[in-house]
C-alpha cells in the first residue's frame, strides 16, 4: 500500500503510514483511484501548508526572543549605568543609608576603608536634605557630574555644588559596564599618629595594623594612607601606661593630618618600679662595694645591656673606688628617701624611663698629711632609670649609678 504522502510502500491494512504518519483510510474506499494525481496533490499541499504554519511559529518565537534581549539590554544598561550608580549614591546620601554609599563608591584596598568603619565614621554626620544633578560631562572614560545639594533644613539650610566623578570598574553579570562613584571626597590621604614604642593604635574599635612606620628616640611614627573622613574614638594601648582616649574629627581637605600622642604611666606600675628600683640600686651597691663579681647583679639587667658589657664596665668602674680601711675609698654607700615617676618619654625599644630622686649617704676613707680619716657625706642624687621589658619583666636597660655619682656625695 503506497502512501500518497510519502510513497512509502507499507504493509496492506495499514491506516497509517509508518514514515510520515499520512492516513491510509481512503485507500478501503470504493471511490478511491490510486492514479488520481488530484488525491496526491492534494496531500503535498496539506503538507506544504503545515510546513508553512511551522516557520511562521519559530519566526514568531524568534521575534519574542529578541524584543526580549533588547528591553533586558536596555533596562540592564539604565539599572547599571552612571546615572543610575549616581542616583543611588545620593539617595543614599539623603537617607543616611552610609552602607549604600560605601557600595556605590570605589575605593582604595585597606583594612581602615570597611563599610563598618565608615558607618562609624559619619555617625554624627547631617545629612543631605536635598539633591540636583545640573549637568554632566564626558571626560575620557569617565563621566562628570555637578551636582548642588542642601544639608540641613528650612533656613538652617545651606546650598553647596560638587562635582561627582563616575569611574567604569568592570562588568555587571559579565554584560553591562559597572560605574561607581571616585571615593576620593570621604577620604583623608596621609595621615601620621606619633606614639609611643611598643604601644597599639585602635581607631573606633579597630586594631591598626602597623604598615608604613619609623620609629626614632622612642617615638612611633605611624603613616596611614587612607582613612575615612569624620569622627574617631582613638584608643592607644602599651604595658604599663594607661590607657589613652580620645576623640577626634578629620576632614577630608586635611591631607597630611598628624596627631602626636602621649602616655602617662599606670598608678600600679610606677609605685611598683619605684620600689623596685630601690631594691636593685642599693644591692649593686652593697655588692660592688664588698668587691663582689657583676654576675651576682647580672640578672637585674636587660640582655642588651649584659651583652654590650656597658653594665659590667659602670659596674667595675664603682668597684674600683671602695675601701676595706686601709686605703682611701668608699666604704660603705646607701640610698634613702627614694623617690620618683616614670617619665613620659620612652626608650627607642619602648622602654620605660624612671626619673628618680634620693638622699646619699656615704662613709669612705680619706688621706691628710700620710694619715687615714674615717669620714661621712650626705647630699642629694638624681638618678635616671631605664627598664626595658624581657620575658614579661621590667629590667635596667643601664647602670643607674656611676661612680662619679657616689664621688659628688
Amino acid at each position: 500500500m503506497i502512501c500518497p504522502g510519502c510513497g512509502k510502500d507499507n504493509v496492506p491494512g495499514a491506516r497509517f503510514c509508518s514514515n510520515c504518519g499520512y492516513s491510509l483510510d481512503f485507500y478501503g474506499h470504493p471511490e478511491f483511484d490510486p492514479y488520481d494525481q488530484g488525491r496526491f496533490s492534494q496531500a503535498d499541499g496539506s503538507r506544504e501548508h503545515r510546513s508553512r504554519g511551522f516557520q511562521i511559529l519559530i519566526g514568531a518565537e524568534i521575534l519574542v526572543l529578541v524584543i526580549l534581549a533588547g528591553v533586558f539590554w536596555y533596562v540592564g544598561g539604565r539599572l547599571t549605568g552612571p546615572e543610575s550608580t549616581l542616583e543611588k549614591y545620593w539617595d543614599a546620601r539623603e537617607e543616611g543609608r552610609w552602607e549604600q554609599v560605601y557600595a556605590c563608591s570605589d575605593l582604595p584596598d585597606s583594612d581602615l576603608l570597611t563599610a563598618q568603619m565608615l558607618v562609624d565614621a559619619m555617625r554624627h554626620r547631617e545629612d543631605v536634605s536635598s539633591w540636583e544633578e545640573v549637568e554632566h560631562r564626558e571626560d575620557g572614560d569617565q563621566w562628570i557630574y555637578t551636582v548642588e545639594y542642601q544639608i540641613g533644613q528650612g533656613s538652617d539650610a545651606k546650598a553647596y555644588e560638587t562635582e561627582v566623578t563616575l569611574i567604569p570598574v568592570g562588568r555587571k553579570w559579565g554584560l553591562f559596564q559597572e560605574w561607581k562613584v571616585s571615593g576620593d571626597s570621604l577620604l583623608v590621604k596621609n595621615s601620621t599618629f606619633y606614639l609611643p614604642s611598643g604601644s597599639q593604635l585602635y581607631l573606633n574599635g579597630e586594631d591598626v595594623e602597623f604598615e608604613n612606620t619609623t620609629e626614632e628616640d622612642g617615638t612611633l611614627a605611624v603613616e596611614i594612607p587612607w582613612m575615612f573622613e569624620g569622627d574617631y574614638q582613638m584608643q592607644v594601648t602599651k604595658d604599663g601606661m594607661e590607657i589613652y582616649q580620645t576623640n577626634l574629627t578629620i576632614k577630608s581637605q586635611e591631607e597630611g593630618f598628624q596627631y602626636e600622642v602621649i602616655m602617662r604611666p599606670a598608678r600600679q606600675l610606677e609605685k611598683e618600679l619605684v620600689e623596685q628600683s630601690g631594691t636593685a640600686i642599693q644591692l649593686i651597691l652593697q655588692n660592688a662595694l664588698s668587691g663582689k663579681d657583676f654576675g651576682t647583679v647580672s640578672d637585674l639587667f636587660c640582655e642588651e645591656a649584659i651583652e654590650s658589657g656597658e653594665a659590667a664596665e659602670e659596674y667595675n668602674a664603682i668597684k674600683e673606688i671602695r675601701s676595706d680601711g686601709r686605703v682611701e675609698g668608699v666604704t660603705f654607700f646607701e640610698i634613702y628617701n627614694l623617690e620618683g615617676q616614670i617619665s613620659t618619654q620612652t626608650t627607642e625599644e619602648g622602654g620605660l624611663y624612671m626619673e628618680m630622686q634620693g638622699n646619699g649617704k656615704k662613709r669612705y676613707v680619706s688621706e691628710f698629711m700620710g694619715r687615714l680619716n674615717q669620714e661621712i657625706s650626705e647630699g642629694v642624687l638624681k638618678l635616671d632609670f631605664e627598664y626595658v621589658l624581657e620575658n614579661d619583666q621590667w629590667r635596667l636597660g643601664g647602670m643607674p649609678i656611676t661612680e662619679e655619682d657616689i664621688r659628688s656625695i
